[in-house]
């Protein structure tokens, strides 16, 4: 099964518990697929990045390590203007290009879109369900 994770989903599950970091678990353990563009990770390693802020740079290098080592990095084919946030069509993009099942996030403009051709946009807690 192949999905994308929105960058607040990652952020949470590296710093905080609960069900982001299961998901994370999950994907380390093999049970999903990430797929990713250049412009995510981009964003993943910016925001970690400032979160971080200075303070824990080891945690956040390891993680984009293991990510840029184990993610399935895909070319966008397409753009799209499906979000209501621009900043959100990144993932949608990402998604589609790469034949994902779902978008996993918190941001209630990718969730409001339930679905875009074969792509289930689901809430963190939906995905650990299915997963």
């Amino acid at each position: 099964m192949r999905a994308v994770l929105d960058t607040n989903v990652l952020v949470s599950g590296i710093f905080w518990a609960g069900t982001p970091s299961q998901i994370l678990e999950l994907w380390i353990s093999d049970r999903f697929e990430l797929i990713l563009s250049e412009e995510i990770f981009f964003e993943y390693s910016k925001v970690l990045l400032r979160i971080s802020k200075g303070k824990r740079d080891d945690l956040v290098n390891r993680w984009l390590l293991l990510i840029a080592e184990n993610a399935h990095f895909v070319k966008i084919k397409k753009h799209f203007k499906l979000s209501v946030d621009a900043d959100d069509d990144k993932f949608i993009d990402c998604a589609l290009s790469g034949n994902a099942k779902y978008i996993v996030s918190g941001d209630s403009h990718l969730l409001d879109l339930k679905s875009i051709l074969n792509v289930q946009c689901i809430s963190p807690s939906e995905f650990f369900k299915k997963v």
